[in-house]
């Protein structure tokens, strides 16, 4: 699932890549890849954890 998660938001290579954006639409579509893929990577986390400790339903 990880790699569904790298495939949409992108590496953090990518993104530093990415870190002088052109304009102000291209930061702050930047800007919300970062989040998303925070989102998603804290939510998947909380996931594995949740399974180990057998607290997945």
């Amino acid at each position: 699932m990880p790699q569904i998660v790298n495939s949409l938001a992108g590496d953090d290579l990518e993104m530093d890549d990415m870190s002088q954006p052109t304009n102000p639409q291209a930061a702050k579509s930047m800007e919300q890849k970062r989040k998303l893929k925070r989102r998603l990577d804290d939510y998947f986390e909380q996931r594995e954890l949740r399974k180990a400790l057998g607290l997945d339903d």
